[in-house]
Formats: C-alpha cells, structure tokens, sequence
C-alpha cells in the first residue's frame, strides 16, 4: 500500500497544478462535466503509474530507459506549459483545432511559437524536460516496485481501453479534461482524421470560379485601391477617438478632404478570422451563407475587368496559408505580388514588409494606361506586431507593441497619399480602407482574434475617400447618413459595384441577390443585424455565433465550458463587461432567431433559446 502512494505522488503534483489554474471554472461545470473531469484526471494518473512501472521494467535497459523517457516527457512537459500558457492568454485550453492548426499550418504555427519564444522560455523548457528526466530517474529506482510482464501488460490494455472511452466523449467535453489527457486525445483524433484534411472539409478554402461577365463600357475614368489591414481593430486608431496619436496621416487627410473622406463609426466584421473575412471583403458572400455561393460569386476583380480596368492584386501574405492560393487561382489579374513569388522573407508570422507591398503599389500606379482597380493587404497589424526600431514610439506597456505597428502602418498609408498626389492621381483615385477583423490585447483574458467576438474583435475601421464629383447628391446624403448606421466589410463589395455603376447592369441581377451587405452609397436600414461567425463549411473554428444591431450585441460562445449565452448594450458597455443576458428581452431573442433563420449554416444555433 506504501508503495502505491508513492507512485501517486507525481500524478497528485500535476492534477492540483490542473485544480488550481481550473478552480473559478469547476464551480460551473454541470454533472457530466464534472464527471469527465473526474474521469481524466482518473486517467492521468494511471498514465503516470503505468509510465513509472514500464520504467522500471526497463531501468537495466539504459537506452531504451532514456529513449521511452524523452519521447514521454517531451509532449507532457510541453501540453503542460502550452496548455497553462494558451489558457492564460486565451480563456480556454487547447482543443483539436489547435493542433489542426499545427498539422495543416506548421509553417506558421512554428512561427508564431518562435515570434512569442524568447532564449528563457526555451532554456526554462529543455532544464525543465532534463529536470524531470532526473527526477523520473531517481523515483522510479528508488520507490517504484517491480512488476512481472503479464501485470505490465493487463494494466498498459486496460489504461488503452479507458483511454479510447475518453476519446469517445472527448469532442463533447474537451475543454472538461486535464491537460495531458487533452493533448494526448487531440493527437490521436488529428492523426486518424488526416483524410478530412486532403478534403478539405472545413480546413481550408476551394477555388474561386470567374464568372465570365460580358464586357461594359465604364463610365467614368475613376480609379479604385481597396486597403485590406490585418487584425486591425477600431479602438486603437486615433481616427475614431483613441487618445494615443496613432494615426496622424490618416487624421491628417480626412480633415484636409473632410467633403470626400467618410468615416463608419459602427462597422463590424462577419468573421474574426481571416480565412473568412478576406474572402467575404473579395466576394460580398458572408461565412453564414453556404459555401458554394462564395466559390461562384464574382470577385472585386471581376467587376473591374468587366469595364476593361487594369487589374492588381498587392499582398504582404503568403497565399498558401489556409489555400488562398487555391482561392485565387483562376482570378486573372493583370499584376499579382504576395510573400510568395515576392523572394523576401518571412516577416510578422507568414508575412513581409509592408514597405515592400507599398513600393509595389507605387509601381502600379504610375502606369497610367488606362484606369486601375487594385486590392492591396496588409500586414504590419498582424501578431506579434514588429515594426522598424527607430518607429517605437510607446514601450510601457504590452498594448504599446500593437499601438507601433498601428503607427506605423499609418506612416506608409502617409507615403502613399504623397504619392498618390504626385502623380496627379488623387482626384479621380476612390479609396477604401477596412479590417479583415480586429484583435484582442488581454482583453476578456484572450490574445488574438479567431478564439472571441467581443467588440474587440469585431469591431473594425471602416473608411472611404470618394471624389465628389463621382458621386451624386443623393449618394453624399446616404454616405454622411450611413457613417452613424451599423456598416460591415460584407459592405465592401456592393459599394465598389454602385461606384461603379455596374449594380444596374442586367448580367449583375443574378449576383446582386447573394448579397446580405449593403452599398454604402444606399441607405442602410436602421434595424441592421450583422452576424459574425468563425464557423461552416470552410473552417472550423468552434468560437460561436455573434450578432450584432446599434444598439446590442448577442453571443453564444461554444468555446467555453459551459457554453455561455451573452448580452450587451454595448453603446453603454463598450468594454462588454457587463452581460445582460437574464435580461434580454424576448424581442431581441426574436430578432437574434430572425436574423439567423435564412441561413441552414446557423441552423444549430436556433435551438439555444429554447433551452
């Protein structure tokens, strides 16, 4: 009996570790939950036993003793300190998309570790493995008792057995489990699910078909560039009242041409992930609506080369991160330059230098054949937010790094105007600037976007400069007007196809159908809904559903153990910290199911309000 104690001291060290950074959360789990709790933690140290037990039957056997060690203790020390690390940056522990990001995105996910790894972390991780590796040393010759062969084998099938039990229930419960259950769960369920991820069944984009629009003449000489920032959220631009002085170009320019500059005050993003916003900002095809509507709708692009424009596409991305390359592959740009056929390297996770992307915008803005439709993404905003050393300006502060880049990033918007200006170009160039999505600073305990819906990832800059003289007087009003009404980057692509007086054309009534945007130069209705949703038949980031009006904000985070329903009068409340959910009024979880209803994606949803 004294010996079996002992071989629980080690699993009785890492479930109060687990106890401890869980505690807030465990009050809240209902009886299954906790069940399962239970049962991992059950788990966990019939691992540990048995790993200490197959040690000492191979204690004479030094290599192999080493070998069997090092392979254990490396992913273990490794979910442990990930898993702590990602619950304190994000509110939940890593699930299976996780890891799914790890096999589908290796490059990037290793890139990210790196950016966020410093020479401490990875010295504090390799002593803390040679530590344990001691440690396991010394336990297993000093208190482990030795077993015969035919024991060693019944308990190793019998831990197989309730280990494929807890697989069986692990999708329903996964953030209900400690750790190293958890990260062993996912892997196996990643390393028996990889024929999904050739299929590309919610792991990635399909290819985008042209259209084949029949030619029209343009109406005018307007040329049009679409700025698309990455993780670019409202709140840190000077431009929509954040103290910091983070914007001065851009505040610079909506005052000298405040009679063609429009600023949205209330635009939210349909997605907080790029693999959905972007596509969405390119087609006007939002993430709830089905999949091969989005594949068939035609581009921004499309809409140019119908009046004949000349035709560029600028990323500071790789395209092969979550297939947009595959996305893009039969857009038949006349100019096409991204990280990929750019040569230079990777900067800001799977990026490049902005400096880079604007030098190229400067290029094609000078040939002056014909009129020009660019769409130019960016990357300075992105994770972890690296800028030039001479441009830190603010270094106080973790938030101060992102407040940089925002700086920054305005610096070349900046350039560009010069620029633009030069070539006599800025009053028949129409501009437009939005946000795949924001991100989170620590903001609700996350760090990021893909992972949350608050304000701060979804709330976004959405920004226009429009020479008056292409716009109608009715078209002003509705602008100055729209500016105060709730706006989306699902907004984008109506927008262009109004400025470009193409929505009257009879080969675009078809197309206009699929749109759940609104043209910014019509009149937006007043009791808009704009859902967000990370969610369908591309990806499957399981944050949950938002929507969103004027004047509250719904959510339904299925991230979180228990999933949470959420409401916030976020005019009142724009930190979201205070959830009004018992308070909701019935009209409003009519208005949340009537808003959804139209799109089978979100038909899982519907069944919330009847719990």
């Amino acid at each position: 009996m004294k010996s079996f104690l002992k071989l629980l001291v080690l699993p009785f060290i890492f479930i109060g570790i687990d106890v401890y950074f869980r505690s807030e959360l465990l009050a809240l789990y209902s009886r299954n939950q906790l069940t399962f709790y239970l049962f991992s933690l059950i788990l966990s140290a019939g691992f540990f036993i048995f790993l200490s037990v197959l040690l000492k039957a191979l204690e004479l056997r030094k290599i192999w003793f080493y070998a069997i060690s090092l392979l254990v203790l490396i992913p273990l020390f490794f979910s442990y300190i990930g898993s702590y690390t990602f619950f304190s940056l994000n509110g939940i522990f890593p699930n299976y998309y996780t890891l799914l990001y790890f096999k589908t995105e290796p490059k990037s996910a290793f890139m990210i570790i790196r950016d966020v790894s410093g020479l401490k972390d990875l010295i504090f991780f390799v002593g803390g493995t040679i530590a344990l590796l001691f440690f396991m040393r010394w336990f297993v010759k000093t208190h482990v008792a030795k077993l015969s062969t035919k024991q060693l084998v019944t308990f190793g099938l019998l831990q197989f057995i309730l280990f494929e039990v807890f697989i069986y229930q692990h999708q329903r419960y996964d953030q209900c489990a400690i750790v190293d259950a958890n990260f062993a769960a996912c892997v196996q369920r990643n390393a028996f699910s990889w024929d999904e991820h050739t299929n590309f069944k919610g792991k990635g984009l399909g290819e985008h078909f042209p259209a084949q629009l029949p030619k029209v003449k343009a109406k005018s000489d307007l040329n049009v560039i679409v700025f698309v920032f990455e993780s670019l959220r409202k709140r840190s631009i000077q431009l929509y009242e954040n103290p910091k002085k983070t914007t001065p170009e851009l505040c610079r320019f909506a005052r000298e041409h405040s009679e063609s500059f429009y600023r949205f005050q209330q635009a939210i993003s349909i997605a907080s992930t790029t693999m959905l916003a972007v596509p969405a900002i390119m087609t006007g095809i939002g993430p709830y609506q089905d999949s091969s509507l989005l594949y068939h709708q035609p581009m921004l692009f499309e809409m140019a080369q119908q009046l004949d424009y000349r035709t560029f596409f600028l990323s500071s991305h790789t395209l092969t991160w979550y297939r947009f390359d595959r996305f893009y592959r039969h857009t038949q740009l006349d100019y096409l330059w991204n990280k990929d056929n750019s040569g230079l390297p990777y900067f800001n996770d799977l990026g490049i230098k902005d400096v880079h992307t604007m030098g190229q915008l400067n290029k094609q803005i000078r040939l002056k054949k014909k009129p020009f439709f660019g769409v130019v993404q960016l990357n300075t905003t992105h994770f972890p937010y690296h800028v030039p050393k001479q441009d830190e300006i603010w270094n106080e502060s973790f938030s101060d790094s992102y407040d940089n880049a925002v700086h920054y990033q305005d610096k070349l918007i900046g350039q560009f105007f010069k620029e633009l200006k030069n070539q006599g170009l800025l009053e028949n160039t129409a501009i437009f600037f939005v946000s795949d999505h924001g991100e989170s600073l620590m903001e609700h305990h996350n760090m990021g976007h893909a992972e949350t819906n608050y304000t701060e990832t979804i709330s976004i800059p959405l920004m226009a400069y429009i020479p008056s003289r292409y716009l109608s007087v009715q078209q002003k009003n509705n602008l100055r007007k729209n500016q105060a009404r709730l706006s989306s980057n699902i907004d984008i692509a109506p927008s262009i196809l109004a400025l470009l007086h193409l929505s009257e054309q009879a080969s675009w009534e078809k197309w206009r159908k699929n749109f759940t945007g609104y043209s910014l130069l019509s009149a937006i209705p007043k009791n808009r809904k704009v859902i967000s949703l990370n969610n369908n038949q591309i990806t499957n980031f399981n944050t949950g559903l938002s929507v969103a009006s004027e004047r509250w904000h719904y959510l339904f985070r299925t991230n979180i153990v228990p999933n949470r329903q959420e409401f916030y009068y976020w005019k009142k409340d724009i930190g979201e910290l205070h959830n009004q959910r018992k308070r909701m009024k019935k009209i409003h979880q009519q208005e949340v199911l009537k808003s959804i209803a139209p799109f089978p994606v979100c038909g899982k949803f519907k069944q919330v309000f009847s719990r």
